[in-house]
Order: structure tokens, then C-alpha cells, then sequence
């Protein structure tokens, strides 16, 4: 059983707004249908490389913000709801508000678009041979009492059945707060931040890998983990989110949706 079913039940009240669940009503996200409701998630055309719901007027396979990059460390991210709303409130709870619980709604949020990702001709699910969290550094997880990315990483591979990789990827150096950066300084404030333990090298060498966090800004985290892990022989590396911005900075303009997790998982791949 997961440690933090003792703290906040599982299907007993609604994770957000407390409401009592009736039986087996949105089961896998300890959700409300009118809080599930609230999320939007990711569907429609998607960039080819973040995941992330590509704007009407950009006739691109890729954002705005990975055409300007020259390439990401990353092979590719799935992106599985809007940060807006309902889903940046998950998230600042998680983060900023010690409602560590939320990491397990977010995994099944994560769960839910990884099996969308199957081939819809064969049904075989991306392969990987292990899940990692996105490592914060000592001083947050003494402050805030935990490691979110570690949370979500843990529990989205309890969900979809591949094993989770522990204390593998670990941050050496503490980084400056990225919020103000523009894309470049974030990549700058990054360079050298992780690197693999020494002893556990060997488990990443020739690996398929996925990197699990809470949100996808910019994608240096991700790039600066990935470039990290292939440095040291990962196979390649792919990275998943549960909540990403939109295309262009004006929500409006992206055609993003909101559907329930069974719709999702129904329609397939988009």
C-alpha cells in the first residue's frame, strides 16, 4: 500500500475540494467528476517534441519554443493537461502548499496519457526499461519535507508497471529559482546541476529511460537531465509531465480541450 493512502484515502473524498466520493467514481484520480471536469487536458495536434498543444496558426510538427532551440537532450515528452486552473492549483499545493498526496493524483493523470500513447494498430505501450524523478535539490526537500518528482516518478510506475529507479539521477548543486529566467538563463542555471551516482551507473548504461516531473516550462530540466543521463550511457531518454503551457502565451489561442480520462484513453492517440 502506498505510505500516503494513511494520510488522504483513497476514494473516500474528493483530493481537491473534499467532497465525499461516491463508489468508484473516478477511482484512479481520487477526483470529483466536477473537479476532473475543471482539468483540460492535451488532445488534438501535439508538438512532436514536448507534447505540448500546438497553436492554430503555427503549421509546424513543433512548437514555437523547440524550433528556436537548436535540440533537445530529450527524445521526446508527453504532455497530459493545461497548467491553468484546476491543474497549476494541483501543482502549487504539491509544491508550495505540503499536500503531498496530490502527487499520486497526479501519476494517474500521467498513467492515463502513457497508455493513450499505445500503437493503435498493435497496442504496444513505449517501452522503457525504468522511470526516474526530475531530483530537487537537499535544501527544498528539507524545507518542503519531501521530493515531489520522486512521488509522482514512484507512483506513475506502480500504475503502468515499470520499475522506478531510485536515487539514480541526483542534483550536485544548488540552482538559482528559474521562474524569472527567460529560456536561456534557465539552461545556463542548469549546466552541470546533475549527474548520475557512480555506483549506479551501471543501471542507466544502455537503458531506455523515462523522466517524470510535475511541469514542463521550458524543457531545460528535462534537457539538462537527459544530456546527463545519456552522458553516462542511457540508451536514449524521453521525459513525461503532468501539466504543460500552451503553445503561445495566450491561452485562448490554443485548441486544447477538456475531456474526462475515459474519453481520453478511448479516442487513442491524437
Amino acid at each position: 500500500m502506498n505510505p500516503l493512502d494513511f494520510i488522504f484515502p483513497k476514494n473516500l473524498y474528493c483530493a481537491s475540494c473534499g467532497r465525499p466520493l461516491p463508489l468508484g467514481e473516478n477511482e484512479f484520480a481520487s477526483l470529483c467528476t466536477d473537479c476532473v471536469e475543471q482539468i483540460v487536458w492535451i488532445t488534438g495536434r501535439r508538438c512532436q517534441k514536448c507534447g505540448r498543444p500546438l497553436a492554430d496558426e503555427n503549421p509546424d510538427e513543433r512548437c514555437h519554443d523547440c524550433l528556436a532551440v537548436a535540440e533537445h537532450s530529450f527524445r521526446r515528452a508527453f504532455g497530459c493537461v493545461l497548467y491553468t486552473g484546476l491543474a497549476a492549483e494541483l501543482v502549487r499545493g504539491m509544491k508550495y502548499r505540503g499536500k503531498a498526496w496530490y502527487a499520486d493524483t497526479l501519476a494517474a493523470f500521467m498513467a492515463e496519457r502513457y497508455f493513450c500513447e499505445a500503437d493503435p494498430e498493435t497496442g504496444e505501450l513505449p517501452a522503457y526499461d525504468f522511470i526516474l524523478g526530475l531530483p530537487m535539490s537537499k535544501r527544498k526537500k528539507t524545507i518542503r519535507g519531501y521530493d515531489q518528482a520522486a512521488l509522482i516518478a514512484a507512483g506513475l510506475a506502480r500504475r503502468i508497471g515499470i520499475p522506478y529507479l531510485k536515487g539514480a539521477l541526483i542534483r550536485v548543486r544548488e540552482t538559482d529559482v528559474m521562474s524569472s529566467l527567460s529560456a536561456d538563463e534557465r539552461r545556463q542555471n542548469l549546466a552541470g546541476a546533475f549527474s548520475v551516482r557512480r555506483d549506479m551507473i551501471h543501471c542507466i548504461a544502455g537503458k531506455k529511460l523515462l523522466l517524470a516531473d510535475d511541469v514542463y516550462t521550458t524543457g531545460s530540466s528535462a534537457d539538462a537531465c537527459a544530456e546527463t543521463l545519456m552522458s553516462a550511457g542511457a540508451k536514449n531518454v524521453d521525459a513525461i509531465v503532468f501539466a504543460t503551457g500552451a503553445d503561445v502565451r495566450r491561452t485562448e489561442d490554443c485548441p486544447a480541450v477538456a475531456e474526462s480520462p475515459g474519453q481520453l484513453r478511448a479516442k487513442g492517440p491524437t
